[in-house]
């Protein structure tokens, strides 16, 4: 999975799935949508890569998920 050019596709695929599953759908917590990212790579990804390269792309995914979704809502209530 390190090779995240390689893999960025099927990676985000993984996150975003994990992201929208019903305990996080409407979630803007970004420890929150970043723990479900990581636990999915986990069950993809097992011992193939280093936990911190899994957690920082999970952070990173999450913080744009998180973002996009409280820009979301402020459209909805505005």
């Amino acid at each position: 999975m390190c090779d995240l050019a390689k893999e960025r596709k099927r990676i985000d695929s993984i996150l975003d799935e994990a992201m929208s599953q019903d305990p996080v759908r409407m979630s803007i917590d970004e420890v929150e949508l970043a723990g479900y990212g990581l636990a999915a790579l986990h069950r993809h990804y097992a011992l193939s890569c280093p936990d911190e390269c899994m957690r920082k792309r999970c952070d990173e995914f999450a913080a744009l998920v998180a973002m996009s979704r409280r820009a979301q809502r402020a459209r909805q209530t505005a």
